[in-house]
């Protein structure tokens, strides 16, 4: 998802600007306000702007996904599995985002931070450029006028600038050790059985299909059509799964026997078979590479040219703390120098490796992860900064008028692409709450939607 309001004052300056895509479908709202801020009203047309914009976001990169997935508003679903519907989970979380928006200008002045005469400018500036980019049935629905906007920029732009002056002096020392990060490369092989590999083709096949019918149509696949295509791949990827997960915890001859007949009893006999064919090929693959007969790098290729889903390569990046990949991978290739493969072919989630310690000490993804270290070093002193002024306000919120609040009577449709060009003057760097509490709620949701596919299938670690 893209993030509507962008690092820096500039950059939340010109997201807006380039809002010209939404479409609504509703009357101006009229509705009570929301939310009481140190005993003040907070209006209720900035409320519903902001929300608004929000909503935009979400439904344009999501609503159609989980629309395919399950048939309904993804507003209507409980993404949390707590019982609570997203819609009353996103409205709290925006309630939340809203009130660090206030409480940021509250404290302006304790950080000396003020709007400059420029970005005064360009904020009008932006503002003038979406109210003229939007049509009245658009901005009525948004509750949208030039003194909203403005006022919507304002904030952000405040905020922005004070989160930046809290985070100045966060220590950016960090070690090489804190930060260290390793990259290992794979082939993997995933275990499918005929059955599957027959019904991935017809899968294919009729992806293929839709996609040509809707280029003579509309000159490209919709996104519910691109949503049917990725939950049937989830599915086939779920089929790879074995029905139980056993391990034998000891060396014992006895319960290692006990395993593999618990194994034999519960998984389907093409799947074992599977197993012994892909196993085979893995070890056969790792033989020529221990042989000398390919080196990894080529043996790669070979894998790449074979065009089949159920060999793929890739590489993981990780740090001593992470969790992922997973552990028998880690621990395979703690031992290992730069350029040496494992002498044995590894099995993790009833998937077979080849593994190739590419840089035990990644010295590039170790600078990224300094810089990511900083990043969180400096949201944590965001944070408890917030915490205190949070401790001092007054932050009411009216349930009945919030319950009014409908996420699903409308459908917008946010801006494919924004204009980034800095304004003038603008310093600020820091993201804002409101779209990070979006985004990562809303990825987490499709990170959800779409199961264990990313992880069974072995995709790179980010």
């Amino acid at each position: 998802m893209s993030k509507l309001w962008k690092k820096g004052a500039a950059l939340v300056l010109a997201a807006a600007m380039c809002a010209s895509a939404l479409g609504g479908c509703a009357k101006k709202t009229e509705a009570k306000p929301v939310y009481t801020f140190n005993g003040e009203k907070v209006d209720v047309n900035l409320t519903n702007f902001l929300l608004r914009y929000e909503q935009a976001a979400i439904d344009t990169s999501y609503g159609a996904m989980f629309s395919s997935y399950y048939g309904q508003s993804m507003w209507t679903l409980d993404m949390s599995g707590t019982g609570e519907i997203y819609e009353t989970t996103y409205k709290t979380q925006f309630g939340e985002s809203l009130e660090k928006l206030l409480l940021a200008e509250a404290h302006a002045g304790d950080y000396g931070v003020e709007v400059t005469e420029d970005e005064k400018a360009a904020i009008t500036a932006a503002a003038t450029k979406f109210m003229s980019d939007n049509d009245k049935e658009t901005l009525d629905s948004m509750n949208a006028t030039q003194e909203v906007v403005e006022r919507a920029l304002t904030l952000h732009t405040i905020q922005a600038k004070v989160e930046k002056e809290v985070a100045k002096d966060v220590d950016t020392n960090v070690s090489d050790e804190e930060a260290a990060q390793t990259t290992v490369s794979y082939i993997q092989y995933t275990p499918v059985t005929e059955a599957e590999t027959e019904a991935a083709a017809e899968t294919e096949a009729e992806g293929a299909m839709t996609e040509a019918e809707a280029a003579m149509t509309e000159g490209e696949t919709s996104p519910e059509t691109e949503a049917e295509t990725a939950l049937a791949e989830t599915e086939e990827a779920d089929k790879t799964k074995s029905a139980d997960e056993t391990e034998a915890a000891a060396p014992a001859e006895t319960e290692a026997q006990a395993v593999t007949e618990a194994e034999s009893e519960t998984e389907d006999p093409a799947l074992t078979a599977a197993k012994e064919k892909y196993r085979a090929m893995a070890e056969e693959t790792l033989a020529s590479i221990q042989s000398g007969e390919v080196d990894f790098e080529t043996a790669s290729a070979d894998a790449d040219a074979l065009e089949d889903s159920s060999i793929r390569t890739g590489s993981y990046t990780y740090g001593s703390e992470d969790t992922y990949p997973s552990q028998e991978i880690m621990d395979a290739a703690s031992g290992l120098a730069d350029g040496e493969v494992f002498d044995q072919v590894v099995e993790s989630n009833d998937m077979y490796y080849i593994l190739h310690m590419d840089a035990v000490f990644d010295e590039e993804a170790t600078e990224s992860r300094k810089e990511e270290i900083v990043d969180e070093r400096k949201q944590e002193l965001i944070d408890t900064a917030y915490d205190g002024w949070i401790n001092e306000a007054t932050w009411e919120v009216d349930a009945a008028a919030l319950a009014l609040i409908s996420m699903t009577d409308r459908t917008y449709t946010a801006p494919e692409t924004v204009d980034t060009e800095a304004a003038e003057g603008s310093t600020a760097e820091t993201e804002s709450d409101t779209a990070a509490v979006a985004d990562t709620e809303a990825e987490e949701a499709a990170a959800a939607a779409e199961t264990e596919a990313d992880t069974t299938a072995g995709t790179e670690a980010e």
